[in-house]
């Protein structure tokens, strides 16, 4: 087959030279005998693999943004829980009985209605000061809550940081780092209360959360929610233009 083409180019070329054709018009005579068939043949063969490659990488794509929807609703749904458990540990609204006005019997009878573990019961009954008792209590528990929670939303965030977009990626790193930043202060504010000289721990604790954390959630929220709901962004766009 090759040969055959080879044999005909060269035919042409001799019957080319032999009327006293240009270099260019041999050329020009060459390109319209034999170069459109082959090019019409190079560019189908490109297109068919162009096609494939962009097929491939449009199914890795869409594979890429499913499990990124997937992951979206429960890391919002850790990063919220995480969140709600630090600000009550931090501005906690307590109500307490008034355990001076019980008798033993009566604070015996609180008790063992209450919600208190055997371990928890134990420390309260033991203690003088009930009220102080059952603050530290909700104190532990509140701190200890918030440690879990965030636990869970960084261990999710860990094992599912590779499917994010990078700027998205970069925010829920960031707001992971804060979470820690302000439960580890509200932690050394009640292990240390009172000991810790200058410095207010719950406040800062605090500080962190309302100046810090509240704030990237609420980027945090509009860039999950464009993400999620494109044509919101699209006829925000058109309005705007508009």
């Amino acid at each position: 087959m090759i040969a055959d083409i080879i044999d005909q180019i060269f035919g042409v070329f001799g019957q080319l030279i032999l009327a006293g054709g240009g270099g260019a018009a041999i050329a020009w005579i060459l390109f319209k005998k034999f170069g459109e068939n082959w090019i019409s043949h190079q560019f189908a063969k490109d297109l068919e693999a162009a096609k494939a490659e962009i097929s491939l990488l449009v199914a890795r794509r869409m594979r890429l943004h499913d499990k990124e929807y997937e992951v979206f609703p429960e890391i919002w749904s850790r990063l919220v829980n995480a969140s709600n458990r630090l600000s009550a540990s931090i501005i906690s609204l307590k109500e307490m009985p008034d355990f001076s006005k019980m008798s033993d019997e009566d604070i015996g009878e609180w008790v063992e209605r209450s919600d208190l573990t055997g371990e928890e019961k134990s420390f309260f009954l033991g203690e003088g000061d009930k009220i102080k008792a059952l603050d530290r209590i909700i104190d532990i528990r509140g701190i200890r809550d918030a440690g879990l929670s965030y636990y869970e939303f960084r261990e999710y965030l860990q094992n599912n940081r590779i499917f994010l977009h990078p700027e998205i990626k970069d925010k829920f790193d960031r707001i992971e780092s804060l979470l820690r930043k302000s439960w580890a202060a509200r932690k050394t504010d009640f292990n240390h209360r009172g000991e810790t000289g200058k410095t207010d721990f719950l406040m800062k604790a605090f500080d962190t959360f309302e100046k810090e954390v509240r704030p990237l959630m609420n980027e945090i929220e509009s860039l999950v929610q464009a993400k999620l709901f494109p044509e919101s962004e699209a006829v925000s766009v058109t309005d705007e233009e508009k």
